[in-house]
């Protein structure tokens, strides 16, 4: 299944960027998506990450690659759990809105989660609902770290 999700964000470039691929710190950012995460092996290929996270309201513990392509891509490969194998490709672009935000999305079910297969439509709106909340998060994330500094 193959879908891309697109959003505006009010951040600086560097700003969304950073939030998002500060991975040591994303649990902060979106506590309700991602309890947990640690970083087990890190290199110039990218960082190996143990998740505990929520997946359509189930609690999953998964292992990821981060690769941080600068200035603005961000690649995330599930490499086990029940959607061992998809990939989220997300990019930031300067637009006259903001920044765009566009997450292409390969996603792979295994296991019992092929069931929800025929809930394409679903999936999307439930990632996309979750971009919105990331969005949301980060803005005011950053608004929280701005007047810590102040």
């Amino acid at each position: 299944m193959n879908f891309t999700l697109e959003r505006c964000s009010s951040l600086s470039q560097d700003k969304i960027f950073k939030i998002s691929t500060d991975v040591e710190n994303f649990h902060n950012v979106m506590p309700d998506h991602f309890k947990s995460l640690e970083v087990i092996k890190e290199n110039n290929c990218g960082k190996i990450v143990v998740e505990k996270i929520k997946f359509l309201g189930i609690p999953l513990k998964i292992k990821t690659k981060h690769v941080v392509i600068k200035p603005n891509v961000h690649e995330i490969h599930i490499l086990s759990g029940p959607t061992s194998g998809t990939v989220f490709t997300e990019t930031y672009i300067q637009s006259e809105k903001g920044i765009i935000i566009s997450i292409n999305v390969k996603l792979v079910l295994n296991g019992y989660f092929r069931l929800f297969g025929f809930l394409e439509n679903y999936l999307k709106n439930k990632m996309s609902v979750t971009l919105d909340k990331f969005i949301i998060a980060a803005e005011k994330f950053e608004t929280v770290a701005t007047n810590h500094k102040n």
